[in-house]
């Protein structure tokens, strides 16, 4: 992919829907491929092919900005990095859906936003005054959001942001979970959301073992989900959407800290041992009866799994005595902690 031939065409596409471009910044000013400002938000746009890349725009950043970072090919060990430094990514999909739709959307008049932010009609755009960007820091925080970056859309009704984010639905509201809480904590009077990450899995184990003259179908189906953050085995996650309306301010998005590669290897062990079998067979020698036993089970070539990230909506009460995590999604109170800093009582 040309870089400049697509920095030139995400900056036309930006301009037209009302981002300043290469805006006045107060400090330094990044190093990136492009920098674009909206509504007191400021993008910084890079595109890379490599690792070092991203490590570059990372370093270049330093959790000042909202990053996104655009490749031709993402590798797992690039999103795990962009993870950890809040850096939103595109792929040749991601980034060739967003730009049809906005092509689309302008020839239509419609609204959409590449970035992610509802605008206006493009006629109905009217140029704010020439006004200075921040950097974060300079104003004291309104909330805010770890891990992996994701989209933020204003709803123009509410206060709420809408998540860009693979996760099951939030069913219980924040006075519900505070109501739970007290039977666990004391003076409990406000919660925030984590959004944490488990790696969704289920398989199909469909497949025969020789064992002498007999066949020996192996046959299974298992589902169930692993805490990215400290490896707790959870049911599996049900009613998962791509986005999600966050019902307070103070929220957090954690960063996954177990691969898939990890939990991949965990989630095929425990497959195999579950499933194992022991089988036996009898035969005759001489007028005696020969009883033979065997174990029997699946290889990991055998095992047709499939699983993704996602992330589970979870309230944090505090009291005066500790915190308590309650499950944003079913309400019940978890009994087991979702990561290595939460005190449980």
């Amino acid at each position: 992919m040309n870089r400049q031939i697509l920095i030139d065409l995400l900056t036309n596409i930006l301009s037209s829907q009302g981002y300043d471009v290469n805006p006045l910044i107060r400090g330094t000013h990044p190093r990136t491929d492009l920098v674009v400002a909206k509504d007191g938000r400021m993008t910084c746009v890079q595109y890379g092919g490599t690792e070092t890349d991203l490590r570059y725009f990372a370093d270049a950043m330093q959790g000042a900005y909202d990053a996104l970072f655009i490749s031709d090919e993402i590798t797992d060990q690039m999103t795990l990095f962009a993870d950890r430094y809040n850096i939103r990514m595109w792929g040749r999909a991601e980034l060739e859906t967003r730009i049809g739709k906005a092509m689309l959307a302008e020839a239509e008049d419609t609204r959409y936003d590449l970035l992610g932010q509802e605008y206006q009609k493009s006629h109905e755009y009217e140029p704010h005054e020439y006004q200075k960007y921040e950097p974060r820091g300079y104003h004291e925080s309104q909330g805010y959001s770890a891990g992996r970056m994701p989209e933020i859309v204003e709803i123009a009704d509410d206060s709420r942001d809408a998540l860009q984010l693979r996760c099951t639905a939030i069913r219980v509201d924040e006075r519900r979970a505070i109501a739970t809480a007290k039977g666990f904590v004391s003076s409990a009077t406000g919660a925030a959301i984590e959004f944490v990450p488990f790696w969704n899995y289920s398989y199909v184990i469909d497949t025969y073992r020789q064992h002498k003259t007999k066949a020996i179908h192996l046959s299974a189906e298992g589902s169930g989900a692993i805490n990215a953050l400290n490896r707790e085995k959870h049911d599996h996650l049900q009613e998962v959407c791509d986005s999600i309306s966050v019902p307070c301010q103070d929220y957090e998005i954690k960063s996954p800290t177990v691969t898939k590669v990890e939990a991949r290897g965990e989630i095929l062990n425990d497959a195999i041992e579950s499933n194992t079998k022991n089988v036996s067979s009898s035969s005759t020698s001489g007028g005696a009866i020969i009883t033979e036993h065997r174990t029997v089970r699946p290889m990991a070539k055998d095992i047709d799994l499939d699983m993704e990230l996602v992330y589970l909506p979870v309230w944090e009460v505090k009291g005066m005595n500790g915190s308590i995590m309650i499950d944003a999604h079913d309400g019940s109170a978890m009994t087991a902690p979702v990561d290595d800093d939460v005190e449980f009582l």
